[in-house]
C-alpha cells in the first residue's frame, strides 16, 4: 500500500490550487493623485468609494498632469486627455482608476467647446477624473467641499461601471448639469435601479 501514499498526497496538495483558479478575481480600484492633493481629501474619496461599492481601494503615489492635456486658451486641463493618461499609465491590476486633481478641468459639452466640470467618467471604460477646483463654490468650507468630492467620486465611478445619468432626483447618478446645488441635493446613494446596474457590472467584472 505504500506506493499509493505519494500520489494521494500530491492529489490532496493540488486540489486547493485547482479550486483557487476558479475563484472570482478581486476588483481593485486605484486612486491616482494628479499634482498636489490634500491627504484628507484623498482619504474621503477612498472611504466613500469603499463604502459605496464594497471594494478594495488603494491610493497611488502622485503624478504630474499630462502636458498634452493643458488647454492654454482657458488656462486649464482637458479631462478627456487626463482619462487617456490614467488609463494608459496605470497598472492593469487595477480595474478602475480614479484621478483627482486640484486643477480646473474641462470638456466639450454641446455647443460649448470648452466647458468647466466637476469630473468626467468614461462610461463602461476604465478611468474617471475629479477636480476640487469648483467644489468650493458658494463659500463652502472644507467639510462641505469634501462631501461634494465624495459624491462626485461615487458618481464618476458609477459611470466607469457603465451607469448613465439617472432621472431620479436624489440618486447620486442624477446629472448635476454643472450645478453645485444639484450636487448638494444628492443623497450620495444609488437608487435601486442604479444599484442593481453596478452590482451586475461587478459580478461580470469578477468573472473576467
Amino acid at each position: 500500500m505504500r506506493p499509493l501514499i505519494l500520489p494521494l498526497l500530491l492529489t490532496m496538495l493540488t486540489l486547493p490550487l485547482a479550486f483557487a483558479t476558479d475563484s472570482p478575481a478581486p476588483v481593485v480600484i486605484a486612486i491616482q493623485p494628479l499634482d498636489s492633493v490634500k491627504t484628507e481629501r484623498l482619504e474621503v474619496v477612498k472611504k466613500g468609494v469603499e463604502e459605496s461599492f464594497g471594494l478594495k481601494v488603494v491610493v497611488l503615489t502622485g503624478k504630474p498632469l499630462a502636458k498634452d492635456a493643458w488647454y492654454a486658451p482657458r488656462g486649464r486641463y482637458r479631462a478627456e486627455k487626463l482619462l487617456d493618461q490614467l488609463a494608459n499609465d496605470t497598472s492593469n491590476k487595477y480595474q478602475i482608476v480614479v484621478g483627482i486633481t486640484g486643477k480646473d478641468i474641462s470638456t466639450t459639452k454641446g455647443e460649448h467647446e470648452d466647458w468647466g466640470i466637476f469630473g468626467l467618467g468614461e462610461v463602461a471604460g476604465r478611468a474617471c477624473v475629479l477636480s476640487t477646483f469648483r467644489l468650493g463654490a458658494r463659500g463652502a468650507d472644507e467639510k462641505q467641499l469634501r462631501e461634494r468630492l465624495r459624491k462626485v467620486a461615487i458618481h464618476e465611478t458609477g459611470h466607469v461601471m457603465g451607469l448613465e445619468h439617472c432621472p431620479q432626483e436624489g440618486c447620486v447618478m442624477h446629472d448635476a448639469e454643472s450645478s453645485i446645488a444639484t450636487v448638494d441635493g444628492e443623497s450620495g446613494k444609488f437608487c435601486e435601479k442604479c444599484k442593481s446596474a453596478w452590482e451586475t457590472w461587478l459580478r461580470e467584472a469578477k468573472q473576467q
